[in-house]
């Protein structure tokens, strides 16, 4: 068993009660200047959800932000992971790391990213990959197996995934069908070592194109969200169907990427895994099912960028030993832990308002077409009877 791989109890366990928690922390998306905002929100959402295990789900860092290609770029970089994990380390909570489309954009690649977080206390990374190399993958993809509260079974799988970044045409790479199959063979792996089928609950950055088949067409009077790209129709939005709807909803559209390569079947197809949690769309919070399997957001945890203004959040999982796949979640937002004021509010304001793609930006544009355009025909048919007027 794990708990006996190098004579050290493996931390990662059910209490006596049988719980276990996880807080997801997705898009922080900071610069070096962390906002006071975005670590009160942090700090009061560890003390909230007093978790067992935190996991970053990409987006840590704001790579595009001009002060990373300047001098000391990495330098930079590192700041920021240092600041966001900082909470964590003070409250001896353990942490696991996954990737996002813009922390590679600072300049330094998620390896070399890797290594600043294992040189944190309580980075997970870097003991799976020590202790139980079977399960380490690659930099943001591993397992991370929680025991029994006696140590003698394992009773939950907590897996993240590099889910990749952009693509450079403005959309975003496939999931890596050989991510798909290591996640499988991982959890065939577990369930041998553990002689049953372990529960598994994937976490990664971009949302799956799934997505959209929980989506239905908004009716006349419905607020919806364009689609994205391949999924964009001019004129139509759409909204959560209601009957696989378990909780949030949509406030921004679904960027998923536009090739599916099969990583929800194959998960389906295995069996072990009940839920994928992702994040990347910073004002979505909707939760739908999927299946045999939810598929949910967590929103912005972070100023750094654009989001839901104050109802950014942290989400709190909480797992029950005897069967960790009816788990609860909810939403930890700073309104409530924090305030209903943050220290930029017309910044803040204006950025939860601002449209995320070029798909949103033309259905906000599109009511004004007809006036824009009767306009321009007018102003048209002016200067023509002026000339007109001018040659007689």
């Amino acid at each position: 068993m794990i708990d006996e791989t190098d004579g050290r109890p493996w931390p990662l366990r059910f209490d006596s009660e049988g719980r276990f928690r996880v807080l997801q922390l997705s898009d922080i998306q900071e610069t070096s200047h962390v906002r006071e905002d975005t670590m009160a929100l942090l700090r009061a959402a560890l003390d909230e959800a007093k978790p067992d295990l935190v996991v970053l789900t990409g987006d840590q860092i704001k790579g595009y932000a001009v002060e990373f290609a300047l001098g000391e770029g990495a330098e930079r970089a590192r700041t920021v992971v240092r600041k966001i994990c900082l909470p964590m380390v003070e409250r001896s909570v353990p942490f696991v790391v996954t990737y996002g489309n813009h922390d590679r954009q600072c300049g330094v690649g998620n390896e070399g990213q890797e290594s600043w977080y294992e040189a944190i206390p309580g980075c997970v990374n870097g003991i799976i990959a020590a202790r139980e190399p079977a399960l380490y993958h690659a930099a943001g993809t591993l397992a991370v197996p929680v025991l029994s509260h006696d140590g003698g079974d394992i009773r939950l799988a907590v897996v993240v995934a590099d889910s990749g970044a952009g693509t450079g045409s403005g959309g975003y790479e496939p999931f890596d069908p050989a991510l798909t199959s290591w996640i499988t063979g991982c959890a065939r792996g577990l369930a041998g070592r553990a002689g049953h089928r372990v529960p598994c609950i994937l976490y990664q950055h971009i949302p799956p194109v799934q997505v959209y088949d929980c989506l239905r067409e908004a009716c006349e009077g419905e607020r919806g969200v364009p689609g994205f790209r391949a999924r964009y129709h001019p004129g139509h939005t759409l909204v959560p169907a209601d009957e696989l709807r378990v909780s949030g909803g949509l406030r921004e559209p679904v960027c998923s990427p536009d090739t599916d390569t099969g990583e929800v079947a194959a998960l389906m197809r295995e069996g072990s895994t009940f839920a994928v949690y992702f994040g990347h769309d910073h004002k979505n919070t909707l939760v739908s099912r999927y299946g045999s399997m939810d598929l949910g957001y967590a929103p912005s945890a972070g100023f750094g960028s654009y989001g839901p203004g104050t109802s950014r959040a942290a989400r709190l999982f909480s797992f029950g030993e005897e069967d960790p796949a009816r788990y609860a979640t909810c939403l930890l937002t700073y309104a409530e832990l924090v305030g209903s004021r943050t220290e930029r509010p017309l910044a803040d304001w204006a950025s939860e308002r601002v449209p995320v793609s070029a798909e949103e930006a033309r259905e906000i544009a599109r009511p004004a077409l007809p006036v824009l355009g009767a306009a321009a025909i007018a102003a048209f048919a002016l200067g023509v009877a002026r000339r007109q007027r001018k040659g007689g």
